[in-house]
């Protein structure tokens, strides 16, 4: 059987939401599902789909009739996915991308109903987003449209007052060994709950990356020729990509230090990293909360645009005279 539904792990309160409003007839012609990446909201969305398309007279997809098999392939009729170009030097959702849509909707509905899903709408251009008002505005009957963001302040204000919107945190510890048994404990807890991070911390590439970027952490707070060093300036130079992982990382091995400062029981991330936490605990808690509050604000700063090399020159000044 295919039955979507039955596979999903995690969200039962926003899964219990969204199906009730299917039985009662009120679900939203759109809706904005927000929250970390790699959680589930893509697959939730499929979910209702499914449930929208079954030929079955319950609410409740059957997962045997030919519209439930192909919603679960992804391969229906039915379903609309749009999503960035990967070919795009800076990834974008283009008004040429929603107007192609436009024209594939105003042909006649074959099934029950149409659902849209537009993933990283966050990245829709505002030519894109003013292009899809107007059908947010005025849906056409049994067309139902899931617009997948991370904040929902990145999109225009606009298009959020035209949608529900339904937020999603990361998933549990118990849900991630769930669907991706058999990885490392520090993986787990290190992943924030987001399914993308397990995968992208766990593979050769990625234990690489993290082995990095922890020795970078260790140069950065205890080698006094940091600034001298030219190999960290090219990779973050070249690679933003690159500087925002190390900072997630130093932020991590920060949090946990600071939490065996204050000698509680609280939950430990990176619990293969012994060493190095009992090497960062020979800081100041002052040392250590001033770095974290910085290094999340460089993130933000990173983000912008703003010039990834300066933002760590300036940092590592700033670092050595704190207490």
């Amino acid at each position: 059987m295919a039955r979507l539904i039955d596979r999903y792990v995690g969200h039962t309160h926003q899964l219990s939401q969204l199906m009730h409003m299917r039985e009662n007839a009120r679900l939203p012609h759109a809706m904005l599902l927000v929250g970390p990446s790699g959680v589930g909201k893509r697959t939730i969305a499929l979910v209702v789909a499914q449930s929208l398309v079954c030929e079955a007279p319950s609410a409740k997809p059957c997962g045997l009739c030919g519209p439930c098999l192909r919603m679960e392939k992804q391969q229906s009729e039915s379903l609309y996915n749009i999503q960035p170009d990967p070919e795009y030097a800076k990834p974008a959702i283009k008004v040429e991308d929603i107007r192609e849509l436009l024209e594939r909707l105003s042909l006649a509905p074959i099934g029950l109903a149409r659902i849209v899903i537009i993933d990283q709408a966050h990245l829709m251009n505002e030519q894109a987003s003013n292009a899809l008002l107007k059908t947010l505005e005025e849906p056409s009957p049994n067309l139902f449209f899931f617009l997948i963001a991370n904040e929902a302040s990145q999109l225009l204000p606009t298009i959020r007052s035209r949608v529900q919107t339904m937020r999603f945190s990361g998933l549990s510890y118990e849900h991630l060994h769930l669907l991706k048994p058999g990885l490392p404990d520090w993986a787990y807890r290190s992943s924030r709950g987001q399914l993308d991070r397990l995968d992208q911390l766990t593979n050769k590439q990625g234990l690489a990356e993290r082995k990095e970027a922890l020795e970078l952490l260790e140069q950065f707070c205890f080698d006094e020729d940091f600034l001298l060093r030219d190999e960290w300036r090219k990779s973050f130079k070249d690679d933003r990509a690159w500087a925002l992982f190390n900072m997630g990382c130093w932020v991590q091995m920060l949090r946990d230090t600071l939490i065996l400062k204050t000698d509680t029981n609280k939950f430990i991330l990176n619990t293969d990293q012994n060493e190095l936490l009992k090497k960062l605990y020979t800081l100041s808690v002052n040392k250590l909360l001033w770095l974290v509050t910085q290094l999340v604000q460089s993130m933000r700063d990173t983000r912008g645009n703003q010039d990834v090399v300066l933002i760590f020159d300036s940092l590592r000044v700033k670092y050595a005279r704190v207490d």
